[in-house]
Protein backbone atom coordinates (compact mmCIF):
# COMPACT_ATOMS: atom_id res chain seq x y z
CA UNK A 1 0.00 0.00 0.00
CA UNK A 2 1.01 3.40 -1.04
CA UNK A 3 1.52 5.92 1.96
CA UNK A 4 0.01 9.22 1.67
CA UNK A 5 2.13 12.00 0.92
CA UNK A 6 1.48 15.37 2.66
CA UNK A 7 2.48 19.00 1.21
CA UNK A 8 2.11 22.72 1.99
CA UNK A 9 -0.73 23.88 -0.05
CA UNK A 10 0.41 27.49 -1.65
CA UNK A 11 -1.67 29.59 -3.22
CA UNK A 12 -1.60 28.19 -6.92
CA UNK A 13 -3.06 25.27 -4.91
CA UNK A 14 -6.30 27.55 -4.52
CA UNK A 15 -8.72 26.74 -6.82
CA UNK A 16 -7.74 22.63 -5.39
CA UNK A 17 -8.29 23.37 -1.77
CA UNK A 18 -11.98 25.13 -2.91
CA UNK A 19 -12.90 22.24 -4.85
CA UNK A 20 -11.83 19.32 -2.60
CA UNK A 21 -13.39 21.21 0.59
CA UNK A 22 -16.14 21.55 -1.23
CA UNK A 23 -16.21 17.78 -2.08
CA UNK A 24 -15.48 16.63 0.93
CA UNK A 25 -18.00 18.33 3.36
CA UNK A 26 -20.78 18.34 0.84
CA UNK A 27 -20.27 14.73 0.89
CA UNK A 28 -19.81 14.92 4.83
CA UNK A 29 -22.65 17.05 5.40
CA UNK A 30 -25.04 17.28 2.18
CA UNK A 31 -27.49 14.99 3.19
CA UNK A 32 -28.43 16.68 6.92
CA UNK A 33 -28.91 20.11 5.89
CA UNK A 34 -31.03 21.93 3.35
CA UNK A 35 -29.91 21.81 -0.11
CA UNK A 36 -30.15 25.93 -0.71
CA UNK A 37 -28.85 25.82 2.98
CA UNK A 38 -25.76 24.03 2.01
CA UNK A 39 -25.25 25.61 -1.27
CA UNK A 40 -25.05 29.02 0.06
CA UNK A 41 -23.02 27.86 3.05
CA UNK A 42 -20.54 26.12 0.13
CA UNK A 43 -20.21 28.96 -2.05
CA UNK A 44 -18.80 30.78 1.15
CA UNK A 45 -16.70 29.02 2.82
CA UNK A 46 -14.78 27.57 -0.39
CA UNK A 47 -15.36 30.39 -2.73
CA UNK A 48 -11.38 30.33 -4.36
CA UNK A 49 -11.00 34.03 -3.27
CA UNK A 50 -12.00 33.43 -0.30
CA UNK A 51 -9.63 29.99 -0.14
CA UNK A 52 -6.64 32.42 -1.68
CA UNK A 53 -6.62 34.81 0.97
CA UNK A 54 -6.42 32.39 3.58
CA UNK A 55 -3.78 30.58 2.08
CA UNK A 56 -2.19 34.02 2.07
CA UNK A 57 -2.53 34.64 5.51
CA UNK A 58 0.47 33.85 7.25
CA UNK A 59 -1.67 32.85 10.27
CA UNK A 60 -2.91 29.60 8.47
CA UNK A 61 -1.27 26.72 7.11
CA UNK A 62 -2.88 24.09 4.29
CA UNK A 63 -1.97 20.78 3.78
CA UNK A 64 -2.84 18.98 0.86
CA UNK A 65 -2.61 14.50 1.43
CA UNK A 66 -2.29 12.67 -2.11
CA UNK A 67 -2.77 8.92 -2.75
CA UNK A 68 -0.71 8.03 -5.77
CA UNK A 69 -0.45 11.48 -7.08
CA UNK A 70 -4.44 12.61 -6.27
CA UNK A 71 -5.33 14.66 -3.79
CA UNK A 72 -7.70 13.47 -1.62
CA UNK A 73 -7.86 15.52 1.52
CA UNK A 74 -6.24 18.25 3.12
CA UNK A 75 -6.31 20.17 6.57
CA UNK A 76 -6.03 23.63 7.41
CA UNK A 77 -3.99 24.85 11.06
CA UNK A 78 -5.35 28.12 11.95
CA UNK A 79 -2.62 30.50 14.54
CA UNK A 80 -4.06 33.59 16.71
CA UNK A 81 -7.72 31.35 17.01
CA UNK A 82 -9.00 30.31 20.12
CA UNK A 83 -11.73 29.94 22.25
CA UNK A 84 -12.60 31.24 25.98
CA UNK A 85 -11.98 27.45 27.75
CA UNK A 86 -8.48 28.42 26.48
CA UNK A 87 -7.25 31.75 26.88
CA UNK A 88 -4.21 31.35 28.63
CA UNK A 89 -3.00 28.19 26.41
CA UNK A 90 -0.47 28.68 23.62
CA UNK A 91 -2.92 27.15 21.53
CA UNK A 92 -3.80 26.31 17.62
CA UNK A 93 -6.68 25.47 15.93
CA UNK A 94 -7.17 22.39 13.72
CA UNK A 95 -9.95 24.61 11.44
CA UNK A 96 -10.19 21.81 9.20
CA UNK A 97 -9.03 18.01 8.75
CA UNK A 98 -10.98 16.49 5.69
CA UNK A 99 -10.75 13.44 3.30
CA UNK A 100 -12.61 12.27 0.18
CA UNK A 101 -15.31 9.80 1.09
CA UNK A 102 -13.67 7.34 -0.55
CA UNK A 103 -10.28 7.45 0.82
CA UNK A 104 -11.85 7.33 5.01
CA UNK A 105 -9.77 4.28 6.36
CA UNK A 106 -6.97 4.76 4.09
CA UNK A 107 -4.86 7.08 6.51
CA UNK A 108 -5.43 10.32 4.87
CA UNK A 109 -6.58 11.52 8.44
CA UNK A 110 -3.79 10.24 10.12
CA UNK A 111 -1.43 11.19 7.92
CA UNK A 112 -2.65 14.73 7.86
CA UNK A 113 -2.69 14.54 11.55
CA UNK A 114 0.77 13.57 12.02
CA UNK A 115 1.69 16.69 9.98
CA UNK A 116 -0.44 19.13 11.97
CA UNK A 117 1.28 18.32 14.88
CA UNK A 118 4.64 18.05 13.90
CA UNK A 119 4.03 21.81 12.93
CA UNK A 120 2.39 23.02 16.25
CA UNK A 121 4.84 20.82 18.14
CA UNK A 122 8.02 22.72 16.44
CA UNK A 123 6.31 26.20 16.52
CA UNK A 124 6.05 25.55 20.46
CA UNK A 125 2.25 25.36 20.61
CA UNK A 126 0.87 23.34 23.89
CA UNK A 127 -2.28 22.38 22.78
CA UNK A 128 -4.55 22.09 19.77
CA UNK A 129 -7.94 22.20 19.26
CA UNK A 130 -11.13 21.45 17.06
CA UNK A 131 -14.59 21.87 17.19
CA UNK A 132 -16.82 18.69 15.82
CA UNK A 133 -20.28 18.58 14.99
CA UNK A 134 -21.61 16.61 17.97
CA UNK A 135 -23.57 14.18 15.54
CA UNK A 136 -20.06 13.34 13.63
CA UNK A 137 -19.40 9.76 15.72
CA UNK A 138 -16.71 8.63 13.47
CA UNK A 139 -14.53 12.23 13.56
CA UNK A 140 -15.31 12.06 17.27
CA UNK A 141 -13.58 9.08 17.90
CA UNK A 142 -10.96 9.49 15.75
CA UNK A 143 -9.99 13.00 17.39
CA UNK A 144 -10.28 10.61 20.66
CA UNK A 145 -7.67 8.63 19.71
CA UNK A 146 -5.35 11.12 18.77
CA UNK A 147 -6.11 12.21 22.32
CA UNK A 148 -8.86 15.18 22.13
CA UNK A 149 -11.42 15.25 24.87
CA UNK A 150 -14.38 17.32 24.95
CA UNK A 151 -13.85 20.97 26.71
CA UNK A 152 -16.85 23.03 25.89
CA UNK A 153 -19.45 23.24 23.37
CA UNK A 154 -20.39 25.94 19.84
CA UNK A 155 -22.56 26.12 17.63
CA UNK A 156 -21.77 25.95 13.75
CA UNK A 157 -24.67 27.43 11.22
CA UNK A 158 -25.45 26.49 8.09
CA UNK A 159 -27.93 28.58 6.76
CA UNK A 160 -31.22 28.65 8.60
CA UNK A 161 -29.77 25.19 10.73
CA UNK A 162 -27.65 26.12 13.76
CA UNK A 163 -25.69 22.46 14.52
CA UNK A 164 -24.06 22.08 17.88
CA UNK A 165 -20.42 21.29 18.26
CA UNK A 166 -18.33 20.05 20.85
CA UNK A 167 -14.62 21.86 21.39
CA UNK A 168 -12.56 19.52 21.66
CA UNK A 169 -8.63 19.50 22.64
CA UNK A 170 -5.77 17.71 23.48
CA UNK A 171 -2.16 18.55 24.75
CA UNK A 172 0.20 18.36 21.85
CA UNK A 173 3.49 16.80 23.73
CA UNK A 174 1.18 13.98 25.25
CA UNK A 175 0.81 10.64 22.67
CA UNK A 176 -2.33 9.32 22.85
CA UNK A 177 -2.64 6.42 20.48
Amino acid sequence: MQSVEIQIATANDTDLLASLGRRAFYEAFGQYNDPADMQAYLDLAFNPENIRSQINDSGNTFLIASLHQEPVGYAKLKRNSTVPELKSASVIHLERIYALQEFIGKKVGKSLMEACLEISRKEGYEKMWLSVWQENKTAIAFYEKWGFKVIGYKQFIIGQEVNEDFVMCMDINTPAH
